[in-house]
């Protein structure tokens, strides 16, 4: 994975997400939906996500104003059995019931172990490694899943069946952040075609269909992207996506994500309800907690020490987003010049101010 240069505005993570929390509010959304999405999309920016970060604010302001998305949810937990929970998101922005739905799992795990929580009735809720992390810095294992509605084609087809369908993998880590494994099962997530469009460069080769099932490189003309492994392995994806996908319909009771209506479009006056299914590990269960983490340091040491290519070096998986993300504390977090002329017309419309930014040429970027 390669982290790509972003241009135009660097802000530090404490002025977006103060801003993002008091736009949305500014949208009728209620304190705790706002400061959920603020926390969500911040923490990707700040690691590097941008095809799931602060891009994505502008698309949940006109979700909030057509009414698709409810401004003031009721969610609701219910326990279904020792280990197993439900989260009704109740048509309420996915952000704030993802991280309801660890909050719950951890809470059943502390005895159990193991934590099974689904939730429905949801929306969006961007990256999904935000969850997966927010569980691993409590402690715990977690892995985090959603489907979405068709852009991703299956193997061998020329029409899009699944969603990019994301897992997210993360484990605590001591001396450092926990190691995160956030991937989609499409060969790029489908918001990297509209950050390309917004940043002006081409897409890579073999990641995205026209709508007549053609492959190509432009962002403007790719209206799906295919499954990891691309045009020749690709139904490894094909499978892992069908997986998630299970998981998140079938036992949160949502429909596959075929029967899903697009969630971009030109209305946003209905809810698409999704689902997403989290699984929580509580280690100190399974091993005696120090003999746990010691396991987990000596296989980070192991695989950092192994030979590397020439220029190269071996890494665990999240550690490109952690020198990102150290990076961008010192620098700030780059917004694309689209993103943000988007940010600064929304904060006209609700009087609201910008963040405080500075203007650059060659920003760090996002992660490809």
């Amino acid at each position: 994975m390669a982290i790509e240069p972003i241009e135009g505005f660097l802000c530090s993570a404490a002025e977006l997400s103060a801003y993002v929390s008091a736009l949305l509010k500014a949208g009728g959304a209620n304190a705790e939906s706002a400061e959920a999405v603020a926390r969500a999309v911040v923490d990707a920016s700040s690691r590097g996500v941008d095809t799931h970060g602060v891009r994505l604010v502008p698309w949940y302001m006109q979700m909030l104003e057509g009414g698709r998305i409810n401004k003031t949810p009721k969610v609701a937990f219910t326990k279904k059995a020792s280990a197993v929970g439900h989260v009704d998101a109740d048509d309420g922005f996915g952000h704030l019931a993802s991280f309801r739905a660890i909050e719950e799992g951890i809470a059943l795990a502390k005895d159990s172990g193991v934590a099974a929580v689904t939730v429905g009735r949801s929306t969006h809720h961007g990256a999904s490694g935000v969850y997966s992390l927010a569980a691993a810095r409590a402690g715990f294992v977690a892995i985090s899943t959603t489907h979405a509605d068709p852009a991703v084609v299956p193997f061998g087809g020329t029409k899009p069946f699944y969603g990019t369908n994301p897992i997210a993998f993360a484990v605590p880590a001591p001396g450092e952040e926990p190691m995160l494994l956030d991937m989609a099962t499409s060969s790029i997530p489908y918001n990297r075609i509209f950050l390309r469009r917004a940043t002006g460069t081409p897409l890579p080769p073999e990641v995205a269909m026209t709508a007549d099932g053609v492959p190509t490189t432009d962002p403007f003309q790719a209206a799906a992207v295919l499954p990891v492994g691309g045009a020749g392995f690709g139904y490894k994806g094909a499978g892992l996506a069908a997986m998630v996908d299970i998981l998140c319909s079938a036992f949160s009771g949502m429909g596959h994500g075929f029967t899903i209506p697009p969630l971009a479009g030109d209305d946003y006056s209905r809810p698409i309800p999704i689902g997403h299914f989290f699984l929580i590990l509580n280690p100190a269960i399974f091993q005696a907690l120090a003999a746990f983490d010691s396991r987990v340091g000596a296989f980070l040491n192991d695989l950092r020490a192994q030979p590397a290519q020439p220029g190269q070096k071996v890494m665990a998986p999240g550690d490109v987003e952690k020198a990102e993300a150290a990076r961008r504390a010192r620098n700030g977090i780059p917004i694309d010049r689209t993103t943000w002329a988007s940010l600064a017309e929304y904060a006209g419309r609700y009087d609201r101010k910008v963040p405080d930014a500075r203007e650059t040429s060659s920003g760090a970027g996002a992660k490809a």
